[in-house]
Order: C-alpha cells, then structure tokens, then sequence
C-alpha cells in the first residue's frame, strides 16, 4: 500500500499517499461504527480489530489444502509472545456473507418504510384534496353572504 522511493538509498513515505490511506481507514471505521454500533459484535461480519486489539489483516491461505483462498486474521501469531496475537484467523466469505445478510434485511427494512411512507403520502394527498373541497364550500357561503350586504 505504502510507496517508498529507493533513489539513493532513501526510503521516505510518500506523506500524501499514507494520509490518503489513514482517511479512507477512518472512512471505513466510521461505517463498521455506523453498521454495528460501538460494541459491535465480534462473531458477525467483517471485524476490523481482534481481541487483542490489533489490526485485522487480509491475508492469503499457504496451505496445500486451502491455497489462495483469503482470510481475516489477527496481524500476530500466538507464538509472538505472551502479550501479543490471539491466533485470530476467519476465513473471508464467512464475515462477507454476514455482510451481506445485513444489507439484504436493511434493504427489506427500507422497502417496508417507503411502503409506510407511500401510504402516508397518499392520505396526507387525500386529506388536502377534502381540505381544497372544504375550503371551496366556505369560500362559496362567505361569498353569498357578501351578496347580502
């Protein structure tokens, strides 16, 4: 992700291209947020920090079995120490699938709402239309009234 120039042996970050990372990472925390709330569930869709509280990371599967196929897991091994990694590793449809799920209910919760609200539309557009007429009545009676003065 990161680009460095390796001109005379400098290996400085590109300063705007990491920024433009770390703001699209905020982007993407401020969704995770959005979706599932400050204590998210941890078993359900796409997890962005591990029970140690390091990043997860994508990675891609070595094992004979399983080659290539992509997973969510936890940036160190168990074996790093007694501090650090939690061994978390998930393969990527899983949470992807639940992410999925997710959209696909808040869609069906979208269409009952515009359902709701076409429904209220058309009786708001109902009551005006009897208002209209109402107020016509009125305007007739007050104006028959004026005849008489």
């Amino acid at each position: 992700m990161v680009q460095r120039s390796l001109v005379l042996g400098d290996s400085s970050v590109d300063e705007k291209l990491v920024s433009e990372e770390n703001e699209e990472l905020d982007r993407m925390e401020i969704r995770m947020r959005m979706v599932y709330g400050e204590n998210r569930r941890r078993d359900k869709g796409v997890r962005i920090e591990c029970d140690c509280s390091a990043a997860v990371v994508v990675a891609t599967s070595r094992d004979p079995i399983t080659r290539g196929k992509l997973y969510f897991g936890c940036l160190y091994e168990i074996s790093d120490g007694p501090v650090r990694g939690c061994g978390f590793k998930r393969w990527w449809t899983v949470p992807l699938c639940d992410e999925l799920d997710k959209r696909k209910v808040e869609k069906n919760e979208m269409k009952q709402d515009l359902e709701a609200a076409k429904k209220r539309v058309e009786a708001q557009v109902e009551k005006i239309f009897l208002m209209e007429k109402k107020f016509e009545t009125l305007e007739k009676k007050y104006e028959s009234l004026n005849k008489y003065q």
